[in-house]
């Protein structure tokens, strides 16, 4: 199984990437709905392994604090999803 460290490393590193590129496409070339979107999924995916790291993922069965945790994760995993995968397609559009 792997451990949190690694399993965070892959939205933190990817979400970093994808803010960090709107970013400067936003300073570039101003605001754009795709930019506005890649930002959206890359602060959201930095989120969700955020989460993972702290422990607050809502993915791991085990951790029954509450439901909030677990609608929490789900909800910042799906606009990241949503947010990269329409940003990708208006882009390449």
């Amino acid at each position: 199984m792997p451990s949190n460290k690694a399993t965070a490393a892959a939205p933190i590193a990817t979400g970093v990437l994808l803010a960090g590129t709107a970013t400067r496409e936003v300073a570039q070339n101003g605001l754009e709905i795709w930019t506005t979107l890649a930002l959206a999924g890359g602060l959201s995916a930095v989120a969700v392994g955020l989460s993972v790291l702290t422990g607050l993922s809502g993915f791991d069965s085990d951790d029954a604090l509450d439901g909030h945790h677990d609608r929490t994760t789900v909800a910042l995993a799906g606009l990241a999803l949503t947010s990269i995968a329409v940003g990708a397609g208006i882009a390449l559009a």
